[in-house]
């Protein structure tokens, strides 16, 4: 079996979500985590959890069961955090507990929903070309998340090569698989580190060349904001902080 790591955005088929401008989606995902900072009751986090989990299903195309197994950290980071309350605080521990938990659950469908339908060739494209960030960050970005996607298949070479100057002796387990010991583990999580690192300084040397970030550079296909993404980050915004601010 092949191991493999896909951006969420490569799960999904594309839909509205895609077409809005990735910087302006990224500003409206900030106000909106922001805005629920302010909410300190339960219902309300609840309410707008089911909207966005409505949206993802529907908008969104984000698959049901995908969007179960998404919810697994902050499911759990939320019941940390209702537990930790209703352990610490006698009164209103568990109504604190449960507001946290559920700003965790509207900002984690959130950032489902950003990382989705953002991919992210185009999140760094549109933070170079809208929001002016150095092009020597936003390439060195890519180059780092081309390097992750590449870590399974060394892991595989390596391991292959470990089992091959072992020759025949090698533990399996019941099914008659090789096993992968403790300290075989340790030999290849530090050699695949290694390669890793080296990957990476040849990569940065090649940035370093290229030149990237010295001066302006012309681009294939530019990344516009149109009015429509504009007034969409606007009503977004503007509603999760009428839906936060009123209820201090």
């Amino acid at each position: 079996m092949t191991l493999t790591i896909q951006h969420p955005s490569a799960l999904v088929t594309p839909g509205a979500l895609t077409r809005w401008n990735p910087a302006v989606k990224l500003i409206t995902l900030f106000v909106v985590s922001v805005s629920m900072l302010f909410i300190w009751e339960p219902i309300r986090p609840a309410l707008l959890w089911v909207g966005l989990v409505i949206i993802a299903l529907t908008i969104g195309n984000v698959p049901a069961r995908w969007l179960a197994y998404a919810h697994i950290p902050f499911i759990a980071f939320g019941f940390g955090l209702f537990l930790v309350n209703v352990l610490a605080r006698a009164d209103d521990g568990a109504l604190i507990g449960a507001a946290l938990a559920g700003r965790t659950l509207v900002i984690g469908v959130a950032s489902i929903l950003f990382l989705t339908s953002t991919a992210p060739v185009d999140l760094m494209r549109s933070l170079n070309q809208n929001l002016k960030l150095p092009a020597s960050i936003t390439f060195a970005v890519l180059a780092g998340y081309q390097l992750l996607l590449g870590l399974p298949k060394e892991w595989q070479t390596i391991r292959a090569a470990q089992l091959m100057r072992q020759g025949g002796v090698v533990k399996r387990n019941r099914k008659g698989k090789p096993k992968l010991t403790l300290k075989d583990a340790g030999r290849l999580v530090f050699t695949v580190l290694i390669v890793a690192l080296r990957r990476a300084e040849r990569i940065a040397t090649s940035l370093e060349s290229r030149g990237f970030g010295l001066k302006p550079r012309t681009v294939y296909r530019p990344i516009y904001v149109r009015a429509s993404d504009v007034v969409l980050g606007m009503t977004v915004s503007f509603f999760a902080i009428a839906y936060c601010l009123p209820w201090l």
